[in-house]
């Protein structure tokens, strides 16, 4: 639908479609418009209730949920195993949990909700795998960081081991217990989740989205930075210049490839009577046509 709006508009009848889909939707900077994907947008979309779930408890569809598919053991999500075969709103947006996920961090509080080995909560890994040999011998799992730590220092450490450590295992205690020296506590604010990709920690579609359509290793389209940056109006640069640095203006030349059946003359330039209509003759050599061009763009 939105292909066919480009390129058609509003009105009835079908235009050729210039370029490509997949370019159309790249980012400005790699040669596209920067639509992006459609089904990137829902996904982001669809994060947004991933987001809400855990900050309204006391809503009625919170509750519906949590009773329907029970709640995840971290605490926070809804269940994301769904087994129900038949379509359902909350099978779809389970499907977008594992690339969310990656983007939320915890923020401990008074640390009472807060699993202390499970949970992502201090550096870029969780403690159990940072310290898997530790988390072996731990007799209760799923404690929270205040089970642990207490929620005021100094720092309880209550680690409650099932047996004695090995002296390779007691040097990952110290490192364990150095490298959470620094942690902070305020026991009148309950733990929380902040959204990494933003820089007041609130969740919003369009850094979801961005994340999403980042491409790895990217090609950059040179004449991008030319071409947006121009004084033109917005509507001259995507509709003509755009087409014009990918070279897809259905000039004379491309034209009668398209459509062998019809005589196009394209050896012969209808505006200045002179060469072939071609790009490059359009827009750099016709003596009609430069004077405009030049001043426009």
């Amino acid at each position: 639908m939105q292909r066919d709006f480009l390129w058609s508009g509003a009105r009835e009848g079908k235009k050729d479609h210039l370029i490509r889909w997949d370019v159309v939707s790249k980012p400005k900077e790699l040669g596209g418009l920067g639509f992006g994907k459609t089904s990137l947008r829902n996904i982001a979309l669809l994060g947004k209730w991933l987001w809400r779930f855990p900050k309204e408890r006391c809503g009625l569809w919170h509750k519906v949920i949590a009773s329907i598919y029970e709640t995840h053991p971290n605490g926070w999500d809804a269940n994301m195993v769904v087994r129900w075969s038949h379509r359902c709103p909350w099978k779809a947006i389970a499907q977008v949990f594992q690339v969310f996920s990656p983007f939320v961090c915890l923020v401990v509080g008074n640390g009472e909700r807060i699993r202390f080995w499970e949970d992502l909560w201090w550096g870029n890994q969780t403690l159990c795998s940072q310290f898997a040999d530790l988390y072996r011998v731990i007799f209760v799992k799923n404690l929270t960081v205040s089970n642990v730590l207490g929620n005021s220092f100094p720092l309880s450490w209550n680690f409650n081991f099932r047996r004695n450590l090995t002296d390779s295992e007691i040097d990952l205690l110290q490192r364990l217990i150095s490298s959470l020296s620094s942690v902070f506590f305020s026991p009148s604010l309950a733990d929380s989740r902040a959204w990494s990709l933003s820089s007041s920690g609130l969740f919003s579609m369009k850094s979801f989205f961005l994340a999403l359509s980042k491409v790895s290793n990217p090609i950059l389209f040179l004449p991008a930075k030319f071409l947006w940056s121009s004084k033109a109006p917005s509507k001259v640069k995507a509709a003509l210049a755009w087409l014009v640095v990918h070279r897809k203006v259905n000039t004379n030349d491309k034209l009668q490839l398209k459509r062998p059946y019809k005589s196009l003359c394209p050896q012969w330039c209808i505006l200045c009577k002179g060469n072939g209509e071609l790009i490059d003759h359009l827009f750099l050599h016709c003596p009609v046509t430069i004077g405009g061009t030049s001043c426009s763009i």
